[in-house]
């Protein structure tokens, strides 16, 4: 919780307490009993939120652990590539580094992400190495390299 989450909560548990304070006709004697419900309105918010905090937090730490073991099993979601000032952004499972002539390519072509098929290419070797995303490019290693 920042400091501005205090001060507001702060304040709340101010005007609960003033609301809850009995007025009498001496001024010590109700600021007394502005204090201590003050004081006490506040420990219960502070308490009931950190009981909160404290139900979702393993609730959290799940979810993370959870999407943990979707990345080791299938792979990251996205993974990117710089050269210069140009990213090329992976979609799906990224096999090795990117090749600079691929990176060279889609800056030619404007393309940004692409498909990694790197991994496919013992079952089918006419398959492009890299196919972009919603757009009609495929890209295969320039012809005399050989960096499998």
């Amino acid at each position: 919780m920042d400091a501005r989450e205090v001060g507001i909560i702060t304040q709340v548990a101010a005007k609960i307490a003033s609301d809850l304070t009995e007025k009498s006709e001496n001024t010590q004697e109700t600021l007394d009993r502005y204090g201590v419900l003050l004081v006490g309105v506040t420990e219960m918010l502070f308490d009931t939120i950190n009981q909160q905090i404290e139900k979702i937090a393993p609730a959290v730490t799940q979810e993370a652990n959870i999407m943990k073991m979707v990345k080791r099993t299938f792979g990251d979601a996205t993974s990117t590539s710089t050269a210069g000032d140009f990213t090329v952004t992976v979609q799906g499972e990224q096999h090795g580094d990117l090749p600079s002539w691929l990176i060279a390519a889609c800056k030619r072509d404007g393309v940004t992400r692409v498909f990694d098929n790197r991994n496919q290419l013992a079952d089918n070797p006419k398959r492009p190495w890299f196919k972009a995303v919603g757009a009609d490019k495929a890209y295969w290693e320039p012809k005399g390299k050989v960096s499998r």
